[in-house]
């Protein structure tokens, strides 16, 4: 999943509609149409499930999957044979372009005074290298706008920068808190840049419009590498990408560090100058690369009507990128093996899309909206699954609240399995790739999961095959294979917001 996760309540919007948001729970009918199918569903992936061999294999023999890398692209090969074999329709590669590959060097680091520490980090993503190993002073830069960063004008030169304090940390053995230096939104409140503008008022500025600026600033002045935290304890790292949607080079060398040297290095500063030596080496491909989205379908009676259940392949390279996103990626495998497997025809098409660039800006999901413009129309719904490998317990709506009675007909018949429909299944989640049918106007939903291990494992070098739950990634498939067949078969279209008030993605 996507770094910058935006989990925002929609209770201010629900409430100044008028909209009530008592507990919405999904109550069986008495008769569904759709029990009996449902339970063959329910059965074929229970009792024939392939996911952990997949998994196992797409994590171990394939490995991380970096978007603009080869093993990326073994995937999306191996995926569509994978379709092929479980005998799907209409397989293909979708190809889109990135401006440069990245590929990941050597990074090292040390404290050189006022005591010798070696530092353990990561290159983040499309970062930039040094020129070879750079000495220089370690400076807290703390501005929120532009005016509080001029103050650092002149004083950067070689510098190694951090720009937050640590965060508090929650106890021992769990992640640490995010940091309140820069709040993006408070809790169940959107962030002013994402709300509609009252007219003559003054547009909200995006806190992503000032880090552009103040990275810029920080390469005119000849910052040496830039220093965050992971956030993640036990000597855990984390990672995300520094070129953004565009896939360009950084502006200036950055670097993940452990939660334990960020607190070292913290520590150190409240004593007095701390001087460090940085080396990291990364390099890019000199002409774009061309990556893919992996295209299935089950035909449904009506070619022109489709429903769309996806996930993201790609993912950082730390580790095997298991539980980010191979664990949605073989859900949407299994629920396509299961539901060809059993016979039958859907009313709608139901088309399995394993996006790619999500890590880097929702790029493949968005790619896709920009080449499927015409046919956004004929897209009833979509689902995704992106959050590793705990259990499924409702559906994130992303706002849709027109769509709540519908969907909750839908998913009547998996009471069995516990879903619900609940508050939070309203909320906005602009952090995979749902969000990007949303913005185009197609109701985009997302799965709701349990925590699970996903908060250690996301980006970071536990996110292994080991940390993968059969019985939770079973019920995931179960959820997305009966979501699909029911909505393909539901009578009518899924009703949609209106295109003008449909919240933006902020990057």
């Amino acid at each position: 999943m996507l770094t910058r996760r935006y989990l925002l309540g929609f209770a201010a919007i629900a409430l100044a509609a008028g909209v009530g948001l008592a507990t919405l729970r999904a109550q069986q009918p008495a008769a569904s149409p759709y029990l009996d199918t449902d339970r063959k569903i329910l059965d074929e992936v229970k009792n024939h499930s392939q996911i952990m061999a997949n998994l196992e294999y797409l994590s171990d023999m394939i490995g991380p999957r970096l978007t603009g890398s080869s093993n990326l692209d073994k995937a999306n090969h191996w995926t569509a044979d994978k379709f092929r074999e479980y005998g799907l329709s209409n397989v293909h590669l979708e190809p889109w372009t990135i401006e440069h590959a990245w590929h990941r060097g050597t990074a090292e680091a040390r404290i050189v005074s006022p005591a010798i520490h070696p530092i353990t980090l990561a290159a983040e993503g499309w970062s930039p290298s040094t020129a070879g190993a750079v000495r220089g002073p370690v400076v807290y830069v703390k501005a929120k706008n532009e005016q509080e960063l001029d103050q650092y004008r002149g004083k950067l030169k070689n510098a190694v920068v951090i720009t937050m304090p640590p965060p508090k940390v929650r106890g021992p053995y769990q992640a640490p808190e995010q940091p309140e230096e820069r709040p993006y939104h408070p809790p169940f409140e959107l962030p002013a840049f994402l709300l509609p503008q009252r007219p003559g008022q003054p547009k909200q500025p995006s806190p992503f419009e000032f880090f552009r600026k103040e990275m810029q600033f920080f390469k005119q002045e000849g910052v040496a590498a830039i220093f965050r935290d992971s956030f993640k304890p036990d000597g855990l790292l984390t990672m995300t990408g520094e070129g953004g949607a565009d896939f360009h080079i950084g502006p200036v060398p950055v670097a993940f560090i452990t939660h334990e040297d960020y607190l070292l290095i913290w520590r150190l500063l409240q004593r007095g100058p701390v001087d460090m030596e940085v080396n990291i080496q990364t390099s890019f491909s000199p002409k774009p690369v061309t990556v893919y989205n992996t295209v299935a379908e089950l035909p449904g009676a009506d070619p022109n009507q489709v429903v769309i259940i996806g996930a993201h392949l790609d993912s950082w390279d730390l580790a095997e990128g298991s539980t980010d996103n191979g664990t949605g990626s073989m859900v949407i495998l299994e629920a396509a093996r299961a539901l060809k497997a059993l016979g039958i025809q859907p009313k709608r098409t139901i088309r399995f899309v394993l996006f790619t660039g999500e890590e880097e800006g929702l790029v493949g999901s968005r790619r896709y909206v920009q080449a499927h413009r015409a046919e956004m129309s004929q897209i009833d719904a979509v689902l995704v699954h992106d959050t590793g490998s705990g259990r499924v317990t409702t559906l994130g709506l992303h706002g849709n609240y027109q769509d709540r009675e519908v969907v909750d007909h839908i998913l009547a018949p998996l009471n069995d399995l516990g879903l619900r429909l609940i508050e939070p299944s309203l909320s906005l989640e602009f952090g995979t790739d749902h969000a990007s049918f949303n913005e185009a106007g197609v109701p985009g939903f997302w799965c709701v999961q349990d925590p699970y291990n996903y908060p250690i494992t996301h980006h970071s070098q536990a996110d292994t095959f080991d940390k993968a739950d059969k019985d939770n990634l079973v019920e995931g498939a179960q959820v997305a294979a009966a979501w699909a067949w029911d909505t393909a078969e539901w009578p009518e279209t899924m009703p949609r917001m209106p295109l003008s008030k449909e919240p933006k993605l902020p990057f």
